[in-house]
């Protein structure tokens, strides 16, 4: 859809946004509190206006969209069982792109870039096997509940979503967007405070030869991957995380060859994470509050990119009087030891990310972003790239009982 130059789609696209979340009425009017239905249908639309102001690959802009549907059916309530739920996930990108063309970072400066697609996304059934446990199966987002911090969710660089170490890992990225695998997921909640998870995932999500497609191919060539999480909350809005992946193939080194030129391949693709989040000053009077965030992540640098990331970050809400919906965070993200024995790499790439949120009401939010990257995708041949935008996101949602 939109490429270089799109001004007169944007104009009309953000008109009509903010046209329909003026007038719309509060979803939560018509519904109970505590009480979620035998179904619930959530549309949501997000638009982000990105340019690349100076350095990177070069100057320019990019309209990207994203569109989502959801619906989530109670199976239990619907024929009065102890029963699970389905959950079905339909998206929808345009055909713009934007850290490809333009920033050229790797960590990719907006979390919906992605090929133009109309996919399923999501398709699974959640059963409870007994109190505290139970199953996940079907098409599966890794990042739904793994590698999930909460106060690094206002940001739109895509590292804040999953850690780069571990996105960047297996033949096209684990089962996280823009591509989703058959999965199957157990989690035991131990008690209140203490969370496990295991994922045990067909290790390349989709089709490689077409990568707009949602298809599932198992194959003992391409393996599994195993994932695994261990969550703690602590008293005061605390919580902690540490996480594993390891994949089951064998992946080609990024540095090594054989006697013929070839690359060898290796076993031994695997990593760990762990973040701590919290919110260290809450003023229930005024409806403020700060929340920090620090993360960690490591990754095979013989077969990836990054053996290493940090991020940190800090989120401030309702500072502006008046607006206790508002929020303004800053963070940063970078990507560590890049290509050790690459002459042509730098040591590292790092996002700096400053944005603030404008809640206009329950369905309308509008975010202006400001991106500094160093270093964009390690490449000595590329300046330090200054990215400017602003992102339109719509949502609704319905529920039935």
């Amino acid at each position: 859809m939109f490429r270089d130059g799109p001004t007169f789609g944007i104009r009309r696209v953000v008109f009509c946004t903010l046209l329909i979340g003026f007038a719309a009425p509060d979803p939560e009017a018509a519904e109970t509190e505590g009480d979620s239905g035998t179904f619930t249908t959530e549309f949501g639309y997000i638009g982000d206006f990105l340019h690349n102001a100076s350095g990177g690959i070069r100057a320019g802009s990019a309209y990207l969209q994203n569109i989502d549907a959801t619906v989530r059916l109670d199976l239990g309530r619907i024929f009065g069982t102890r029963g699970g739920s389905m959950f079905v996930y339909l998206l929808w990108n345009n055909a713009s792109t934007f850290s490809d063309r333009y920033s050229g970072d790797t960590q990719v400066v907006s979390n919906i870039d992605a090929e133009q697609a109309f996919r399923l996304y999501e398709f699974w059934y959640q059963h409870p096997l007994s109190d505290g446990l139970d199953l996940k199966f079907g098409l599966y987002d890794l990042n739904s509940e793994f590698d999930v911090v909460n106060s690094a969710g206002l940001f739109l660089n895509g590292s804040h979503g999953i850690v780069p170490t571990y996105s960047q890992t297996g033949e096209r990225g684990p089962s996280v967007f823009p591509a989703t695998s058959l999965t199957a997921r157990l989690e035991w909640r131990i008690d209140n405070n203490n969370l496990v998870r295991y994922a045990l995932l067909d290790a390349v999500p989709g089709d490689p030869d077409n990568p707009s497609a949602t298809a599932i191919k198992l194959s003992s060539r391409e393996g599994v991957l195993h994932a695994f999480e261990y969550t703690r909350e602590f008293p005061g809005a605390f919580r902690i995380g540490l996480g594993a992946f390891s994949y089951s193939a064998e992946f080609h080194t990024l540095r090594e060859t054989d006697d013929w030129g070839n690359p060898v391949r290796r076993d031994g693709n695997a990593g760990w994470y762990g973040f701590a989040e919290g919110t260290p000053y809450v003023d229930p009077a005024k409806r403020r509050s700060v929340s920090a965030f620090i993360r960690y992540g490591t990754a095979n640098d013989a077969l990836n990119p990054f053996g290493s990331y940090v991020g940190v970050g800090t989120v401030l809400s309702g500072f502006i009087p008046g607006r206790p919906g508002d929020q303004f965070g800053i963070a940063m993200a970078r990507c560590g030891d890049a290509f050790r024995a690459a002459n042509s790499a730098r040591s590292h790439e790092t996002a700096i990310e400053l944005s603030y949120l404008v809640r206009i009401n329950d369905r309308l939010k509008i975010q202006p972003d400001i991106q500094y990257i160093i270093n964009p995708g390690a490449d000595r041949t590329l300046e330090n790239a200054l990215v400017i935008g602003i992102r339109f996101e719509l949502g609704h949602g319905f529920h039935h009982r």
